[in-house]
């Protein structure tokens, strides 16, 4: 399985379990971490939920989107990619929306589908809970760039970066599909941009 990862996460993760040498991660350190998981929780919220999203339409059946539903999310999708931030008002907006666009037995459907998630450093961890009936936690990590259910899983991971700035990472967007070319994590923005696009192209087919 393929999934659009937190990016941001990912990166953040790594930077908090790579410490010099010798030194674990400090208190403030993950305090720092901690409150930049609270404090973007909505954001993740949604990139998981896309995510689920595209494996739902994976599996196809009676809880697959609809022509309208599929019309209606891509509608609201498509501006957000183009972004480079996303505040956490903006993320909590568009959660709402979408529980408003499926149905009880979709949301539903979203609650059952577990994701992989990544621990710090790149390990899998344990599956996160869905955000179909109501908005989830942020869990403690996040997947590596991949697609939203389509084709194999995706990696995680990231080069070694100097000390975490949580005054970097305000208002994440986990859906841009904007490439930094500069950025140490351009290959990870490349990844993610190839499979929200590849999840956006699916929504296009399906709403006409």
């Amino acid at each position: 399985m393929r999934y659009v990862g937190v990016l941001f996460v990912c990166a953040v993760s790594t930077v908090v379990a790579q410490p010099p040498a010798g030194q674990g991660p400090s208190p403030q350190m993950m305090a720092q971490f901690q409150r930049f998981l609270e404090e973007n929780k909505f954001q993740f919220q949604l990139g998981e939920t896309f995510r689920k999203l595209g494996e739902l339409e994976r599996k196809g059946g009676a809880t697959a989107l609809t022509k309208d539903q599929a019309k209606k999310l891509l509608a609201l999708f498509k501006p957000m990619t183009q972004k480079d931030k996303l505040t956490p008002e903006e993320a909590k907006k568009a959660l709402k929306e979408i529980k408003a666009i499926l149905r009880p037995d979709q949301l539903a459907a979203l609650d059952r589908i577990q994701l992989p998630r990544m621990r710090f450093g790149g390990r899998p961890g344990g599956a996160g809970g869905g955000p179909g009936g109501g908005p989830g936690g942020p869990g403690g990590g996040a997947a590596g760039p991949g697609g939203p259910g389509f084709g194999g899983q995706g990696g995680a991971g990231g080069p070694r970066m100097g000390r975490f700035d949580p005054t970097q990472l305000r208002n994440i967007n986990p859906l841009s599909v904007k490439v930094d070319k500069d950025s140490p994590f351009a290959e990870f923005q490349k990844k993610r941009a190839e499979r929200i696009n590849e999840f956006l192209s699916h929504l296009e087919k399906k709403a006409k």
